[in-house]
């Protein structure tokens, strides 16, 4: 059985909501996907993780497990994109997603979190989830 078991070590590690961090962890664990900032909320607002994308499979992954159709949250729960106004250096554009709660917040937006990583996990080991959309395990950073 495949789980996401990887830890990353961020940038103001510290400061960072203990409650984002599992979720992150898996998110960045996806091929082509790294988060950029992330709030729990603080049982006022929103969960949230800002990440880009430079490989549509973990795109393709994320959008998959929290979809309505495949997770009970799903219609809670958002993959938004925005723009920012300026180029990178590296000639990437500013595209970034955002994947949030929605109106849920606080306590009930963190078990809805916890629930996200048990999706993704019961994704990644659906053999014919992954053969029939051309995932290869190998392409996950596990």
């Amino acid at each position: 059985m495949y789980r996401f078991s990887k830890k990353y070590h961020y940038d103001g590690e510290n400061e960072m909501d203990p409650e984002v961090v599992d979720l992150c962890n898996i998110m960045n664990s996806l091929p082509g996907v790294k988060t950029t900032e992330s709030c729990s909320g603080h049982g006022v607002d929103r969960f949230r993780i800002f990440f880009r994308v430079t490989d549509e499979k973990g795109l393709f992954f994320l959008t998959r497990c929290v979809d309505n159709r495949y997770w009970k949250y799903g219609y809670l729960w958002q993959i938004d994109l925005s723009v920012g106004d300026m180029m990178k250096e590296n000639g990437v554009r500013p595209i970034i997603y955002q994947l949030h709660s929605g109106p849920i917040v606080g306590e009930d937006a963190y078990n809805q979190a916890q629930d996200l990583i048990k999706n993704m996990n019961d994704h990644l080991n659906i053999p014919v989830f992954l053969e029939y959309f051309k995932l290869q395990i190998e392409d996950f950073d596990i």
